[in-house]
């Protein structure tokens, strides 16, 4: 019996074989039969490691079961052809990707070894609402699967949620670019309420709703990890309002999302994602909780954010643990718009920068240096966002990308939210602004794609979708 991951060193005459498995052929140039259901599990799973391959064929029977296949083949080249006809050359590795045909012939061009790997069935296309957002009622209104309390524990250093929030928020009044004073009087009323110890609050008496949770997989691969997962509340106070805040929390790579290699693919990880679509009911909250349960943990907990209009005008931090409490550094890839459009030495260093990266900015393929970003931003309700202005430029570069200041801007925060949406993405009453509506369209295509085998480049900074050049 072939178990699953096991390795077999045999060579098959295919005329001898013909469908029942795999047999030895005392000749070295014989071709090798793999039946998948001899080794895959109930899931559809498995793997198995054909050595002393050399020059031979190696054809897998996928027994009438559509299959997700990928091998790992330690050879100079082979070559993976299906019953229609569709070949596929590589080296060592070939990716993950839906197979429903009857079977697959690997042609070896001195292979050491090949493992195949089964990865299940096909994914279903994907369903926004089940794969990359979610806002069904029976993850987001039950404590049991989500809830402040929960995430506040995972995100605090020494797991005191009610320590943790309570730090946070007298911390806007006191940083020194910004003073806000609204959080923090938030706090004084808690305490007023629910008591002079926060570490003994109830956090679910917090005036907190949870508006969704977000799969940012596209933000996978660049770091080493596959993206984040993101929950986010919005403020029911009567007088503490809006005020958003958001909490991200990093997916590592599984089994399955590394190729041999050594590249972080999160193909597996997408996969995972992706079947929550093909699910309804109990088996959709099971499957949503264990992914909850491998995200949100300390030792995953990247960054918080927040969106305040607590005061005019609109203000977005980050804030980062730092030394058991949370610091609010320079935003992620977020120009300083204001500050750059002063004349003076800041703004000749930037000028520099962008004349010296105008292509890769224009691509948007070029991190921001943490001098030219802002610790917040701040947008006045119902007035245009001051656009970054790149006068000055070499007339030369900006014809050359004539959609530049906007697409320096629109990898960060301010542009984005501001782009079709009212600075807040997710809206207290769980539904989303346009952009963010067709961020997530875009996202599913690059899920489906992921899901299809298709080797992707790795994603601009900033949103998915087309951005019209201004």
């Amino acid at each position: 019996m072939i178990r699953r991951g096991a390795r077999i060193a045999f060579a098959c005459a295919l005329v001898a074989c013909g469908d029942s498995g795999a047999e030895t052929d005392p000749s070295p140039t014989g071709s090798i039969v793999i039946h998948v259901s001899d080794f895959v599990d109930a899931r559809g799973e498995g793997s198995i490691t054909v050595d002393d391959v050399g020059d031979r064929e190696i054809e897998i029977f996928l027994d009438g079961a559509s299959r997700v296949l990928e091998l790992d083949a330690h050879a100079l080249s082979a070559t993976l052809a299906d019953a229609g006809g569709e070949t596929y050359e590589g080296g060592v590795w070939f990716r993950p990707r839906p197979v429903d045909t009857d079977h697959v012939l690997l042609v070896s061009d001195g292979a050491t070894s090949v493992t195949i790997f089964v990865r299940g069935a096909p994914v279903p296309e994907v369903v926004r609402e089940k794969s990359l957002v979610w806002i069904d009622p029976e993850i987001v209104d039950d404590p049991a699967v989500i809830d402040l309390a929960r995430v506040l524990t995972a995100a605090a250093p020494d797991g005191d949620g009610g320590a943790f929030i309570d730090a946070w928020f007298r911390r806007f009044a006191t940083t020194l670019h910004s003073e806000r004073a609204g959080p923090a009087q938030l706090m004084d009323e808690l305490a007023d309420t629910l008591g002079s110890d926060p570490s003994a609050w109830d956090l679910d008496a917090l005036p907190f709703k949870l508006t969704a949770v977000h799969n940012r997989l596209d933000l996978g691969a660049r770091n080493g990890d596959c993206g984040e997962l993101r929950v986010s509340f919005g403020s029911t106070h009567a007088i503490y309002a809006p005020l958003h805040i958001l909490f991200l929390f990093e997916q590592m790579p599984g089994e399955g999302d590394i190729a041999p290699t050594g590249e972080v693919h999160c193909l597996a990880t997408a996969r995972r994602w992706a079947r929550l679509s093909a699910l309804d009911g109990a088996a959709f909250v099971s499957e949503a909780s264990a992914l909850l349960d491998d995200a949100i943990r300390q030792d995953h907990f990247a960054l918080a954010e927040s969106v305040e209009l607590t005061v005019s005008p609109w203000e977005w931090r980050q804030w980062r643990p730092e030394d058991g409490a949370l610091e609010n550094p320079p935003l992620f890839q977020t120009v300083a718009t204001e500050a750059l459009n002063e004349p003076g030495p800041l703004r000749d260093d930037f000028l520099a920068f962008v004349a010296a990266n105008a292509t890769a900015l224009a691509a948007r393929e070029l991190a921001i240096p943490a001098s030219f970003r802002g610790a917040s931003i701040r947008v006045a309700p119902s007035v245009p966002r001051e656009a970054l202005d790149l006068a000055g430029l070499d007339p030369a570069i900006l014809e050359a990308t004539p959609d530049l200041a906007h697409s320096i801007e629109i990898v960060g925060c301010a542009a984005c939210h501001t782009e079709n949406a009212s600075f807040v993405q997710t809206n207290l009453d769980r539904t989303f602004s346009p952009f963010y509506d067709r961020e997530l369209d875009a996202r599913a295509e690059r899920l489906d794609a992921l899901n299809r085998g298709e080797a992707l480049p790795l994603p601009p900074f900033g949103p998915l979708q087309p951005i019209d050049a201004r």
